[in-house]
């Protein structure tokens, strides 16, 4: 039988939800709506294997639907009812709703998926103190990345390099269901800990293929290096607007703290991002003058202009920016 389980709203992860009769997910984060109602379906069929699983949309309300849904069933099986889309509501739903926690049935399981906002705040608010609320807020940072990924690897007693980690954020992006894929691939092809030599083995080519990587080389003075992988990154899918986009925030990064006399820690608090992000600026800035990085800024920004149309061949108008880029950065 599913364990009933009534927590404080701050208390319940996404990763250690339990199948208990009133459960909210709340935010914009898809990737933990599905993640808790896959886990909240396991726990249920494990206990349960002919519980009954209803998806329905909150959307699409109408009024007496939860009492017959929620009803006891003929043969005693529970059940779990998963209302979708609770951002959008219907009044029906908050009526029967605010209705059905007076006195919920314990062979029911309703689980809430809300995107955010603040319809049905009522309901919202009496789910959460009657029920476990779960967060599920969008990956912000590089450091919310690498720490989601270690606590993938650390939930499946995995051990895996500092550096390994840095690689495998890089070359995934901010896409928590991605990210998840990837450890879990990594995870089950591998054995023992996950060096940063496998991660380029399974995911070398999508690390390599990043703007980002391409403003780095080209910021660095790497001509070469930028050369080639901006053409990768071009022959699979990264538009030359992401190319600009990339150039722009990283000499944005080293125009903030060029010649200015920081340590590590306030240049990581100067850009608001970790401190070994920090360092990677600090060195690329090593590269750059005020006023070359000024230079630079102004080849982007026309870069920008033609890749989103005031030139006939975008990808030449981005190769011919990184050639440029490189140059001012090798010849300070």
């Amino acid at each position: 039988m599913a364990a009933t389980r009534r927590t404080k709203t701050s208390d319940t992860s996404w990763r250690n939800v339990l199948a208990s009769p009133l459960i909210l997910v709340q935010g914009s984060e898809e990737y933990i709506h599905s993640a808790v109602t896959e886990s909240v379906k396991s726990q249920l069929k494990k206990d349960e294997p002919d519980t009954e699983i209803h998806h329905l949309s909150a959307a699409e309300y109408q009024a007496g639907e939860l009492q017959v849904l929620a009803s006891p069933s003929l043969f005693g099986e529970k059940k779990l009812l998963v209302f979708a889309d609770m951002q959008k509501m219907t009044d029906a739903f908050v009526t029967d709703g605010l209705a059905y926690l007076q006195d919920p049935n314990p062979d029911v399981t309703f689980l809430g998926l809300h995107a955010g906002g603040t319809r049905g705040k009522r309901l919202l608010d009496a789910l959460k103190k009657t029920g476990q609320f779960i967060e599920a807020k969008p990956i912000k940072s590089d450091r919310d990345r690498m720490e989601f990924l270690q606590a993938e690897f650390r939930s499946a007693r995995r051990k895996i390099d500092l550096d390994a980690v840095r690689s495998l954020a890089d070359s995934i992006g901010q896409d928590l269901g991605e990210l998840a894929a990837a450890a879990s691939q990594l995870i089950a092809d591998t054995e023992g800990t996950i060096s940063v030599e496998i991660v380029e083995k399974y995911y070398g080519g999508r690390v390599q293929a990043t703007a980002f990587k391409v403003a780095d080389a080209a910021l660095d003075g790497q001509l070469g290096s930028a050369i080639a992988l901006l053409r990768h990154a071009l022959a699979t899918g990264v538009q030359p607007v992401a190319i600009t986009a990339s150039f722009a925030l990283k000499a944005r990064q080293v125009a903030r703290i060029i010649d200015a006399k920081m340590a590590a820690g306030q240049v990581a608090s100067a850009l608001g991002m970790a401190p070994w992000q920090a360092q990677r600026v600090a060195s690329t800035a090593r590269h750059w003058t005020p006023v070359n990085i000024a230079g630079a800024i102004e080849l982007i920004a026309r870069a920008d202009a033609e890749a989103k149309g005031q030139a006939r061949d975008a990808d030449f108008a981005v190769e011919r920016m990184v050639t440029k880029i490189a140059g001012l950065a090798k010849h300070r």
